[in-house]
């Protein structure tokens, strides 16, 4: 049968057309893809330079001097002050996305100097924008609600802590290409300002905290063999800088409003003063008070309009496409909608990846570019906030001779 097969092949134009193209390559010839050189990958943990976890204070963890930082984890407990009989009652603790309204921002510095910044808004917009697959661990160690239970015959609480373990991927992480070579850069610190930690409202539980000395990062290096670093460094600092092209996060200012006594729809616009090369814009809206739970209102439409033309427009039901992939699919986002994650909505300039910069925007020429974004079931007399976050290209430079990183270029 096969012989039949390669026969009628043989006698094909198309498939002689495509055997006499350059591109063929037979699977089945053996041949070494390219391979990382081994390293050693180690995870250490790092203490905040400065006091306690506090509403409005910041904290300062100082990455050592050591290789490649590819993953930084922010991690603290907090705990709950609840009454839990022995009666296999389930009493809840906090809800959903407790931690966004946790984190105020979170800054990425150089020698003291902030080169990147990624406020609780940001980190929601890149939550929604992962697959299932990858949000779960973020929504079982971080984004899900906590919930407390003693079985029969139990002993009854009156505390109970729970921790929390959230993932700062900043976009020079997102690529192999743009890790940060600690060893070779001036000293990297992160500095976390912290927002609302004794939230409880809505919930069994009576009080709040975060345990003092409880919050630390925990950092993940890898580190070459002396070969290997030598290679590195005459190959990338053999110029006196090195430009690398990565991305940054840029928060539109927040618009506030309040819906009537009988208003449960709302149309918001959101003006955009960013000047730079936006690769994709996020929008989200929840209500405004610090104590209640962080959950995104459903949008119903989006449009960006600028110099007179309306550049995207996508209805509730189209933005379920809107992350469009290479292989001409749309990706999806978590199915978890308990969150609220789904209800963030994305313009996504270029194709749904993280390896590669596949399209991106300059605002800079853009007549008074604007978001306009349709809210629906709303509670009424209520006020809430509407974000719009944007991921920006951006061009960092590393000085070759004292290891100076800082931003070169956003548009």
């Amino acid at each position: 049968m096969s012989n039949t097969i390669l026969s009628s092949n043989a006698n094909s134009s198309l498939i002689n057309t495509l055997l006499g193209s350059e591109s063929v390559k037979n699977p089945n010839i053996y041949s070494t893809e390219e391979i990382t050189p081994p390293y050693a990958a180690t995870w250490q943990r790092c203490d905040p330079t400065t006091g306690d976890a506090l509403a409005g204070r910041t904290q300062v963890f100082n990455v050592m001097k050591y290789g490649y930082l590819q993953q930084a984890l922010l991690c603290w407990e907090k705990e709950f002050t609840v009454a839990v009989p022995a009666d296999g009652t389930t009493k809840k603790l906090s809800a959903a996305n407790d931690v966004i309204r946790c984190i105020d921002n979170i800054e990425l510095m150089a020698s003291g100097r902030v080169v990147s910044t990624l406020n609780a808004d940001d980190l929601y917009a890149q939550f929604s924008d992962l697959s299932e697959a990858d949000s779960i661990p973020v929504r079982a160690s971080a984004l899900g609600a906590r919930t407390v239970s003693v079985p029969v015959g139990g002993a009854a609480l009156t505390k109970k802590t729970e921790k929390y373990c959230l993932p700062i991927v900043f976009p020079q992480f997102e690529s192999v290409d743009t890790q940060l070579n600690c060893q070779f850069l001036e000293g990297i610190s992160f500095r976390v300002k912290w927002g609302k930690i004794d939230n409880f409202d809505g919930t069994d539980a009576t009080a709040a905290a975060i345990p003092a000395n409880s919050m630390y990062m925990r950092f993940r290096y890898k580190a070459f063999p002396e070969e290997q670093v030598s290679e590195v460094l005459s190959a990338n600092f053999d110029q006196p800088e090195l430009a690398q092209l990565t991305s940054r996060w840029y928060s539109e200012a927040p618009i506030s409003f309040t819906t009537g006594a009988a208003e449960t729809t709302k149309d918001v616009t959101v003006e955009l003063k960013n000047t730079d090369c936006v690769q994709d814009l996020f929008a989200m809206g929840y209500v405004a008070a610090a104590a209640e739970a962080y959950v995104p209102q459903r949008i119903t439409n989006i449009k960006l309009e600028a110099s007179g033309q309306t550049i995207f427009e996508m209805s509730e039901e189209e933005l379920l496409y809107a992350r469009l992939g290479e292989h001409g699919w749309s990706c999806s986002q978590s199915v978890d909608a308990s969150g609220g994650a789904s209800r963030v909505a994305k313009i996504q300039n270029g194709l749904y990846t993280w390896y590669k910069l596949s399209n991106t925007m300059s605002l800079r020429e853009l007549n008074a570019p604007k978001v306009v974004v349709s809210f629906a079931d709303l509670a009424v007399n209520t006020t809430y906030v509407c974000r719009v976050s944007e991921k920006c290209s951006a061009i960092f430079s590393t000085t070759s001779a004292t290891g100076r990183y800082n931003v070169a270029l956003s548009n």
